[in-house]
C-alpha cells in the first residue's frame, strides 16, 4: 500500500467512526491527511470506496490480530478462549477499527460483494467450534447464530471494558469469558 493511500485509510478511519458517513466530507478527510483532494479520489474514486476499502482493511487486521493455529497441545476451552481474549483484546487496543465494523457491519454503502470478499475468510474460524461440536464440547447450533453470539459477547464484553476501565483486570476479564463458555459449553 503506498503511503498517501495508508494516510487516507488512518486519517479517515476515525473520522468515520466519530462523524458518521454523511458526517465526513472527503474534503476534510484530504485537508485532515495532507493530501489535495484529488490525490483522494486518485485512490479511492468515491467516498463509497473508500468507505468499503476501510471495512476490508478494518475486518483484515482483526483477521491478522486473531490468527493462530489450533493448539493440539491445550484443550478445547483454552483454544475457543484464545480466540475470544485476542478479539476482545483487538478491540479494547484498536477501538477505531473495532468501531468501525460494528458501525458500518450492517451499513448499505457496504456492497454485498465487499462483504462476501471478506466474510469468506472468517470462516476458518468456525473451524475451532465446529471441532467442538464434533467431539461434543459445545451446544449444536447453527454458525450464523454461533458468531452473531460470539460477536455480541465480545462486543459486549469490550464496550463494558470501555465505560469502566477501573473493572477491567484478569479476573473480570476470566469472568467475561465463563459467561460466554456458559452459554455455548455442553
Amino acid at each position: 500500500m503506498k503511503e498517501k493511500e495508508q494516510k487516507i485509510l488512518d486519517t479517515s478511519l476515525p473520522l468515520f467512526v466519530e462523524k458518521g458517513f454523511h458526517g465526513t466530507s472527503t474534503a476534510e478527510i484530504a485537508k485532515t491527511a495532507g493530501v489535495a483532494t484529488g490525490t483522494l479520489f486518485h485512490y479511492f474514486k468515491t467516498k463509497e470506496d473508500l468507505i468499503n476499502r476501510l471495512y476490508i482493511y478494518s475486518k483484515e487486521s482483526i483477521l491478522t490480530a486473531v490468527e493462530g493455529n489450533y493448539d493440539e497441545e491445550k484443550s478445547f476451552k483454552e483454544n475457543v478462549k484464545s480466540l475470544w481474549l485476542n478479539f476482545v483484546n483487538f478491540g479494547i487496543e484498536d477501538p477505531y477499527k473495532f468501531n468501525f465494523i460494528m458501525t458500518f457491519h450492517c451499513s448499505p454503502y457496504i456492497t454485498s460483494f465487499t462483504k462476501g470478499r471478506i466474510e469468506e475468510k472468517f470462516v476458518d474460524l468456525l473451524e475451532v467450534y465446529k471441532k467442538g461440536f464434533k467431539d461434543g464440547k459445545i451446544k449444536k447450533v447453527y454458525d450464523e447464530l454461533l458468531m452473531d453470539y460470539f460477536w455480541g459477547n465480545v462486543l459486549n464484553t469490550i464496550t463494558h471494558f470501555v465505560k469502566n476501565p477501573g473493572k477491567m483486570n484478569q479476573e473480570n476479564i476470566e469472568l467475561s469469558f465463563e459467561l460466554f463458555w456458559d452459554g455455548i459449553a455442553k
